[in-house]
């Protein structure tokens, strides 16, 4: 084996794990975020609504209640697409090219794709027939209290991402 080819196939490899590690955050994100938003929703929408069947005892809001919940993890799932494939393309990056694999590189990550996320709801409004998802952000403290949240989301998903993807991004040195 001569060293361009062992260089070739070592790039096809470095690649192979980008987009490895990219697929990963892809898919593990949003569905991690969707599951963390029902999680929330049944532990503090359960309560109210079990007051609410009490009282009014609808047998049809049970129904609604749970086509709604499943309704918000689809829109989750669908919202946090992007953001979840802008970190997993920074935390490859940072991972296979320059060696930063550590779950803070991750959290940075996710952070960085939050806030451009944020940024972009503040400047770009798409209309009602697009199909991007973006928020739509009005002030600066709006903006921070929108990040700080979905921040708290990012890092749960970026922390599993890394556990996910960290067979890929283990760094192994050859002589």
């Amino acid at each position: 084996m001569t060293g361009s080819e062992s260089d070739a196939s070592r790039g096809f490899r470095r690649a192979g794990k980008f987009i490895s590690i990219v697929a990963i955050f892809t898919v593990a994100g949003p569905l991690t975020i969707a599951g963390i938003v029902l999680l929330l929703v049944i532990v503090l929408g359960a309560p109210l609504l079990q007051l609410l069947l009490a009282v009014a005892d609808i047998d049809a809001l049970r129904t609604v209640a749970s086509f709604a919940a499943w309704l918000l993890a689809a829109i989750a799932i669908l919202a946090s697409f992007l953001p979840s494939f802008a970190a997993g393309i920074i935390f490859a990056w940072s991972a296979i090219y320059a060696d930063l694999n550590a779950i803070w590189m991750a959290w940075l990550a996710a952070f960085a794709a939050i806030a451009g996320f944020v940024a972009f709801g503040m400047f770009i409004r798409p209309s009602e027939s697009s199909a991007l998802i973006l928020p739509s952000v009005q002030s600066a403290a709006q903006a921070m209290s929108l990040f700080s949240m979905l921040a708290v989301l990012g890092f749960l998903a970026a922390s599993f991402c890394w556990w996910l993807a960290r067979p890929l991004h283990r760094v192994k040195h050859t002589p």
